[in-house]
Order: C-alpha cells, then sequence, then structure tokens
C-alpha cells in the first residue's frame, strides 16, 4: 500500500493532473462504478523485498511497480489524463506521504482499451517505486 500511497500523493498534488481530474477521483485500487469520469485507479501490481544480508534490519528497500489506470469519456481525454499522469521529468525522491522514497521512476504504458458497453476508454502507465518499509 504505501508505493500506491506516495503516486497518488504525487498525482494530487501534479497540477497538471489536477487541472484534468478532481483529487476525489484519484483513488487506491479499482474505480468504483458510477463513478463520475475522468477518474483515475491506482494498483500495486508488483514488489520485491530486497533481504539484508542478516535479515535482521529494522527496515528493507522495496521495489514495487504501481499501475496508474486513466478511465475516460473519449479518446482525446484518454491521452490528456495519460500524459499529465507521466510527473514531469525528473525520479522524484525524499519524504513523500509518510514514506521514505529513494526513487520514483517511470516505466511502461500499456495498450489504449475501450469497454465499448459502457464507452470508457482506459489506459494504464506503470511507475516503479523503491522505498524503505518497516522489517
Amino acid at each position: 500500500m504505501s508505493a500506491v500511497k506516495v503516486i497518488r500523493a504525487l498525482l494530487t498534488a501534479h497540477a497538471p493532473v489536477l487541472a484534468l481530474v478532481p483529487e476525489e477521483r484519484i483513488v487506491a485500487g479499482t474505480v468504483p462504478q458510477g463513478t463520475l469520469l475522468p477518474a483515475i485507479g491506482l494498483t500495486e501490481i508488483s514488489r520485491v523485498e530486497m533481504p539484508t544480508a542478516s535479515l535482521s534490519q529494522r527496515a528493507v528497500q522495496v521495489t514495487a511497480r504501481v499501475q496508474v489506470t486513466v478511465h475516460t469519456r473519449t479518446y482525446p481525454e484518454q491521452k490528456a489524463v495519460l500524459q499529465a499522469a507521466r510527473l514531469g521529468p525528473g525520479a522524484h525522491t525524499g519524504t513523500v506521504a509518510g514514506v521514505l522514497v529513494r526513487s520514483v521512476m517511470r516505466d511502461i504504458v500499456g495498450p489504449d482499451l475501450k469497454d465499448e458497453a459502457a464507452s470508457i476508454f482506459e489506459q494504464c502507465r506503470d511507475f516503479k517505486v523503491v522505498f524503505v518499509e518497516a522489517n
């Protein structure tokens, strides 16, 4: 959950994202049915904990991959929200949402998807979040 918390904090502090998606529609987990669009769902899709040699230290470094899925009404809106969710240039480090972050880096972008029945356009962007977590 820490990696999702970090990405949510960065997205809700990023003006280009907030210009397109209200903060309350940037949610941890799956976007609930019936949510007004555009909206963004955040899920952790993998994580690797780097054990210490002694396995007795109080903290461990974790690398987690977080998927940022945008849900919109139109294809151009999908592309605009996904572009805004890039979080700007560089790696993000320091304490974010109370989590000691080593780095947040952009990773892959997924395919264009459309839910024909619901007329929802979707696409995802992944981030790798490296942070320190209590052991």
